[in-house]
């Protein structure tokens, strides 16, 4: 069994946070840039902008992208990299999860998921109920100019924006359910004391 010392894990730490971080630059520019070159080619509206603001719309994908990167890719080395008793610890909790999930009904799935992932369900279901209201609105409303297609389907959106945050807030409310409190850190000194004395 080789030994790595502090520094050596340090360094690949790093090295894993720098490669995470590039790949999340590289694929935010790759996104950003050709979305920028062609709404500048397509809408004169977006031409006649500055060119801070252009800079800025890429800047605004690109920067968040490499800082997610960087940070998924820095825990992913944490956790492949964690000593016996926290594998065991990470292994027994992913056990349980994936047993309680089994047992779940599809509706209760489908609550424990709302609950695991709201604002991705707000933002998902906003981004529908705009795409959604304005297609409508373009196929029923010829007579309407496209700035009151757009305002009025913002408003749409908002509306069912609003439904959806009322229902997450209901599913993920905690009146009568009890509290989970993360006692891990007795199965970890059981674990410990199991393998000093086995």
């Amino acid at each position: 069994m080789t030994v790595v010392s502090q520094a050596e894990k340090l360094r690949d730490h790093q090295h894993a946070v720098a490669v995470g971080g590039a790949q999340g630059f590289l694929g935010g520019m790759g996104l950003a840039l050709p979305a920028s070159y062609l709404a500048n080619r397509n809408w004169p509206y977006y031409r006649n902008l500055p060119p801070s603001l252009k800079a800025l719309g890429v800047v605004m994908v690109v920067v968040p992208s490499f800082l997610i990167s960087a940070e998924n890719a820095g825990r992913r080395f944490e956790q492949d990299n964690w000593e016996k008793a926290g594998q065991d610890q990470v292994a027994l909790i992913k056990r349980r999860e994936e047993t309680r999930w089994e047992n779940m009904t599809l509706s209760q799935k489908a609550v424990d998921f709302t609950a695991r992932h709201q604002f991705s369900v707000i933002a998902g279901c906003w981004a529908l109920g705009i795409a959604g209201a304005f297609g409508g609105l373009c196929g029923i409303r010829a007579y309407q100019s496209l700035s009151q297609k757009v305002v009025q389907a913002r408003m749409w959106s908002q509306g069912i924006t609003i439904g959806v945050v009322i229902a997450a807030a209901a599913v993920s409310r905690d009146v009568g359910r009890p509290v989970n409190r993360d006692h891990s850190w007795r199965e970890v000194i059981e674990m410990g004391s199991g393998s000093k004395t086995g």
